[in-house]
């Protein structure tokens, strides 16, 4: 008998297993046969602040300490790599967002994020500058799970197989699906979390988003581009460009206008000419007040949701793993803003 069954073997599904495996735990993981999901066509970017007020993210010093330790950790323990620190420059668009940067950088708690100087470059359409942000990278997801995957598959851990609800039987110290029996079942299923039967009350809001991949000559390798747009190095001269965000498109499919409306924006920000070699496209698992979902079935005590990351996922893994164990085995509770109990308290997301 299994301690856990993890439904998903996506970004949180994997790390959530791994780090279960590492205590001592036993796992069996079934995750659909089909890399089209959110994890794989993700940029993997972590990025402690965001937002056009540059706002520091929510539990920063948790989250971004957790990722910085277990990322290169798990690097030194597969030998390879698969994330990548790098800074970030934030163009500013308008002298408000040079105000609120004055702002922030007096306060203690963007000291250790954010620089202090205004920065300019030949290779970017930025008049007003640019500030630096300390802390974010990026995670090869791909890599990582595949390396990941390569793992489970020597414990004999992970099975790949679209999860049937009709094989399942949850009693209340039992979960049954078809010869697996485990102490309890977690899901960590990412964008078909809506259509969880025990848990598709809560108000997920998954979005549509779509990647480039381009080619740029001559253009920065070690740093992290954004004004209205990402653009991170992946290898030589190609580069991931993102994103969009769309509530309407529910199919994981790539559209001319998401092209249209990357490539517009990339000839804003840099001087050079650039090919697209790439186009890809994503549901994330996101949620109304940007906070997971994570917790016990109100009835079914050991049945779990861990969801709602959106694109947080790559920095709340590592942190937010090792609170569920932890919450599992009573030796901790939930973050009240990530608990699903804010939804059974009539916290009515759909209007945030």
């Amino acid at each position: 008998m299994q301690d856990y069954l993890i439904v998903g073997g996506g970004i949180l599904g994997s790390t959530l297993a791994y780090k279960m495996l590492e205590r001592g735990l036993s796992v069996k993981i079934i995750d659909r046969p089909s890399s089209n999901i959110s994890s794989s066509v993700a940029a993997g970017i972590v990025n402690p602040v965001t937002g056009k007020r540059f706002v520091l993210s929510w539990m920063a010093e948790e989250l971004f300490s957790a990722l910085h330790e277990f990322y290169p950790r798990m690097e030194t323990r597969f030998n390879t790599s698969f994330f990548y620190p790098y800074d970030t420059l934030k163009l500013f668009e308008t002298t408000f967002d040079q105000n609120e940067w004055l702002k922030k950088n007096k306060q203690e708690s963007y000291q250790k994020y954010i620089g202090q100087e205004v920065v300019f470059s030949e290779k970017l359409i930025n008049p007003l500058g640019a500030l630096k942000i300390k802390g974010s990278g990026r995670l090869d997801i791909g890599n990582y799970l595949t390396v990941l995957h390569q793992y489970f598959e020597q414990m004999e851990c992970i099975r790949y197989n679209w999860f049937d609800h009709g094989k399942l039987k949850v009693t209340n110290d039992t979960i049954y699906y078809d010869d697996i029996r485990a102490g309890a079942l977690i899901y960590a299923d990412g964008a078909q979390a809506s259509d969880n039967p025990f848990f598709n009350n809560l108000p997920y809001n998954m979005v549509h988003g779509e990647l480039l991949k381009v080619k740029i000559h001559d253009f920065y390798t070690d740093r992290i581009i954004n004004k209205g747009i990402f653009i991170v190095p992946v290898s030589g001269e190609e580069y991931l460009v993102g994103s969009t965000y769309n509530w309407d498109l529910k199919e994981a499919v790539t559209t001319g206008e998401g092209r249209e409306k990357l490539t517009g924006k990339l000839k804003e920000v840099v001087k050079c000419d650039f090919e697209v070699c790439g186009h890809y496209a994503g549901i994330r698992p996101s949620t109304k007040d940007r906070r997971p979902f994570m917790g016990r079935h109100s009835e079914h005590k050991n049945v779990i949701s861990f969801g709602g990351t959106g694109s947080k996922g790559v920095s709340m893994a590592p942190f937010m793993s090792d609170l569920l164990i932890n919450y599992l085995h009573n030796k901790g509770e939930l973050p009240p803003e990530a608990d699903i109990c804010r939804v059974k308290n009539n916290v009515n997301l759909k209007d945030k």
